[in-house]
């Protein structure tokens, strides 16, 4: 016959929400491990007057058994019976009627009276805890029971079925000691052991039996101390094992930390490592998770750098490679850091060729884009020439000699690739247009359409090249090509009284600033005369001696 609950199929063993709530509580002083287990099964909270399977206070008891071993699962259920008052109210206090009606057997100081006393005292005990577990727990194959069958007059055996896993047993027996200590430790004394073979479960169940050998105490002893003992010894036991879990605890998460930092710093490497193939930029959105790693792309107006060295192949014929490897090296990180330093994003380098653009990801607006830009341009060209004398000296005859193109235009920027493998780089017929200015310029050179020449005429002296037409671009290209730094006024001011021995206005009307800047500048025009003509003897004096 199929049992019921609630007028439902009982298809698992249940039991009550006061029965889970007991246990839950007992778990508090272990911190939130009993509320961890609820919350895995979907329980925010318990409800004493709703049924739960079962299986959440196994798992309970898993937790507590897996991290702090038998010894608290002992302690629980040891105190699992100062939870019972309630319960053995409901069901009549049959346990304090029986010691009022055998009080004198039960202390007989007869031994045959004493015995008889006791084993109807156990047979009693068990015949109310079958009747609490009726009222609380409910398997499917019947009702869960407690039996003590007495062997001889100083041993007997105690069975209990309920709704503890057999792993668990630790649990039962720390229940029935404090039961004996409760009921008969004036009197006597006992051990209690698991007898395993004739142990027994199935689904929501197990029998547990046990084998109690007496002992009869010829002095009586204090109920109340021998309680208070045996309450403590199980308390200790179970703080000891506490403590042993806190030093492990301790222990592991200093393994934990150390390991994380192993962690990090390797995470740190490998983002080093990342860095030197994508643009610091995208790198750094990467690294905080503001990156986007989709197939997606967009159009915004950028301003595109193309470099490459004007007749590279037939100069590296001429070196050899570990030479050419050392200088290549130096060039693109000189370049490199230029870029870096203007806020430039490095697109790609395609063999001796360098691809930069500005305005993406981040952006200073579209003129000062294109004016950082223009700068980083006319910064690598400066410490170009620096290069080329430096490697003159270092015996490379015929030293690197760049050319550069500049534009300004809508691009489609973005991630590009597929589901496997991205790159985040520009497309579109403006980047076509700087690259085809870099192919044109001269060495030492700088293209830039006017697009890029627009925001930037007040720092580049420039001079007007023939307009070029290219294929997918709907307008005339014009081509201007940088000459030089454009003069600021009082530079042009101090040309001119050079040029013609005197100024328009006299210098000495000029205001105190304008003095002082006009006295800075010619002691630099001395300063670099006087080391190009330092620089001009050391080389004519080497190509004197070889």
């Amino acid at each position: 016959m199929v049992r019921e609950l609630n007028g439902k199929p009982l298809t698992e063993t249940m039991m009550t929400g006061a029965a889970l709530m007991s246990t839950v509580r007992q778990t508090a002083s272990l911190g939130s491990i009993g509320q961890d287990v609820l919350d895995n099964f979907g329980v925010s909270e318990v409800d004493p007057n709703e049924y739960y399977s079962y299986k959440i206070r196994a798992a309970i008891h898993e937790a507590v058994y897996q991290r702090f071993g038998g010894e608290a699962l002992f302690y629980f259920g040891y105190t699992q019976l100062d939870g019972y008052a309630a319960i053995l109210k409901s069901v009549g206090d049959p346990i304090v009627k029986f010691l009022k009606t055998h009080r004198d057997l039960l202390n007989s100081r007869d031994l045959d009276k004493a015995i008889e006393g006791r084993n109807l005292l156990l047979k009693k005990l068990a015949e109310v805890i079958s009747i609490m577990n009726e009222k609380s727990i409910f398997c499917p194959s019947g009702p869960l029971k407690a039996i003590y069958y007495p062997k001889s007059d100083m041993d007997g055996e105690y069975s209990l079925t309920n709704a503890v896993m057999p792993q668990h047993e630790i649990f039962n027996r720390g229940a029935y000691v404090r039961q004996l200590t409760y009921w008969l430790a004036n009197n006597w004394s006992w051990t209690v052991d698991p007898l395993k073979k004739k142990m027994r479960s199935g689904n929501g169940w197990a029998t547990f039996v046990w084998s109690v050998k007496f002992s009869y105490n010829k002095k009586k002893r204090s109920f109340y101390r021998t309680e208070v003992e045996a309450r403590r010894e199980a308390r200790e036991m179970f703080i000891g094992k506490v403590l042993e879990d806190a030093d492990t605890q301790k222990r592991n998460a200093e393994k934990q930390k150390i390991e994380v930092e192993k962690q990090k710093e390797k995470t740190e490497r490998l983002a080093d490592q990342l860095a030197r193939y994508i643009p610091p930029q995208v790198h750094k959105a990467l690294m905080s998770g503001d990156y986007s790693t989709e197939v997606t792309t967009r159009r915004k107006k950028l301003s595109v750098f193309f470099s490459d060295i004007k007749n590279f192949t037939s100069t590296s014929e001429n070196l050899q490679p570990e030479d050419l490897t050392k200088y290549l090296n130096e060039y693109f990180s000189e370049m490199t850091q230029i870029a870096l330093d203007h806020g430039a994003t490095i697109d790609k380098y395609i063999g001796d060729a360098v691809m930069l653009f500005f305005g993406d990801p981040e952006s200073r607006g579209e003129r000062e884009d294109a004016r950082a830009c223009v700068e980083m341009a006319l910064c690598m060209q400066e410490k170009m020439a620096e290069l080329r004398l430096r490697w003159r000296n270092e015996g490379f005859a015929d030293p690197f000699q760049i050319r550069i193109g500049l534009n300004t235009g809508y691009c489609n920027v973005g991630n590009f690739g597929s589901d496997q493998r991205l790159t985040y780089t520009i497309i579109g017929g403006e980047v076509n247009v700087a690259a085809r200015l870099e192919s044109a310029a001269d060495a030492n050179g700088i293209l830039m359409s006017y697009e890029t020449y627009a925001h930037a005429q007040d720092m580049v002296e420039v001079e007007k090249k023939e307009s070029i037409k290219m294929k997918g671009i709907n307008r005339d290209i014009q081509v201007f090509s940088v000459l030089c730094r454009k003069s600021s006024s009082l530079d042009r001011k101090l040309e001119d009284i050079d040029r013609r021995g005197k100024s328009e206005k006299n210098p000495n009307t000029f205001a105190l600033s304008e003095r002082l800047e006009l006295i800075e500048n010619q002691l630099i025009k001395q300063a670099e005369a006087i080391h190009e003509l330092i620089k001009k003897s050391e080389i004519d004096k080497k190509i004197k001696d070889n």
